[in-house]
């Protein structure tokens, strides 16, 4: 006897069977396979931005793909962060992060993400020195003068930072507590006024990245008394070190830093691509070259050296924050 088979259960089959073979090519697709979105917590045209842009777009090239750069700043970059812990675990929306990623859980009450949770890390990118500087016409020829006049007149004497919390701010918070300092805190909206009120007599002395400084201490309007990292700076090689001043910041390895992160739960075989493709931008001779006009020292690496690298960092800057009751309102 002829068996009737059942059109809608046929139907149910070749559907499912579709599916399935949708669902078995998309798992094996060749990552990546569409536009991935870099994501700078910061508005377009900063230091940050410049650099990630460059990056993107070179890693882009790399993976044949393209990297769309998607500025969402505000709250101290705690939104464009938070926009990137809340993504899709997929490769497809990372983030171009920096020191605000390890020091922003410890300013701000109530910060809902933590980096070690939350994100997956990619690779390391780049450093950049900060210098410590004060007005050409200052009476302090060296940071011995400096801290030697500070400590004979506590609390007479101020340093400017480019903003509460930002590593301008705590970079002399740090030099204060190292050395027993009693200086009070100017903060502004950036880092260009604060500067110029240095030149103007208004505050002593700064902290500042070399890149925002280079110009005025060659042109002889400021005058460089100090800069971090364990080895001078190769554009600025007549200022010593803090250690080579006598005032070691071991703590304080080079000043600003860079790093591209994934959301957790990424597949290590895409962080692993995307680290790949970081390396090989960062070591391209295009790139090193476009990093040494910014002052920026390339740096790369392995997934585990951003790991311990943040770790290093979350160690130094909880335990300058909190000695320094260092508070951020949300």
């Amino acid at each position: 006897m002829k068996i009737q088979k059942n059109p809608v259960r046929l139907l149910q089959k070749v559907v499912c069977g579709i599916i399935f073979l949708f669902s078995f090519v998309n798992a094996n697709a060749a990552y990546p396979d569409h536009p991935i979105r870099l994501i700078i917590p910061y508005a377009a045209g900063g230091p940050t931005d410049i650099l990630g842009r460059i990056i993107g777009e070179k890693m882009g090239d790399i993976l044949k793909q393209s990297i769309v750069i998607d500025n969402r700043q505000g709250a101290g970059a705690n939104v464009g962060i938070m926009a990137v812990a809340k993504s899709p675990s997929d490769g497809y929306t990372i983030l171009f992060g920096d020191i605000n990623l390890v020091i922003n859980p410890f300013l701000y009450k109530n910060l809902s993400f933590d980096v070690q949770r939350d994100f997956s890390s990619v690779g390391l990118v780049a450093s950049a020195p900060l210098v410590l500087i004060v007005s050409q016409n200052s009476p302090f020829k060296n940071i011995t003068d400096l801290v030697s006049s500070v400590k004979s007149k506590p609390g007479v004497f101020n340093y400017g930072s480019a903003g509460a919390g930002n590593t301008t701010h705590l970079a002399m918070e740090l030099l204060k507590s190292k050395y027993g300092l009693e200086i009070a805190h100017v903060p502004y909206k950036g880092a260009t006024p604060a500067i110029n009120d240095i030149i103007a007599g208004h505050i002593d002395c700064m902290v500042v990245g070399l890149s925002a400084a280079k110009a005025l201490i060659e042109g002889g309007k400021l005058r460089a008394l100090a800069i971090t990292g364990d080895k001078r700076a190769v554009n600025l090689p007549s200022v010593v070190t803090f250690e080579q001043a006598g005032f070691p910041l071991p703590e304080m390895k080079i000043g600003s830093w860079w790093g591209v992160l994934a959301p957790k739960g990424t597949p290590s075989e895409v962080t692993q691509e995307l680290n790949n493709a970081l390396n090989a931008s960062i070591n391209s001779n295009e790139i090193k070259s476009k990093l040494r006009e910014l002052n920026i020292e390339p740096l790369g690496g392995t997934i585990g050296e951003l790991d311990r690298w943040m770790g290093n960092e979350i160690e130094t800057w909880s335990k300058v924050i909190k000695k320094a009751n260092i508070q951020i309102e949300p």
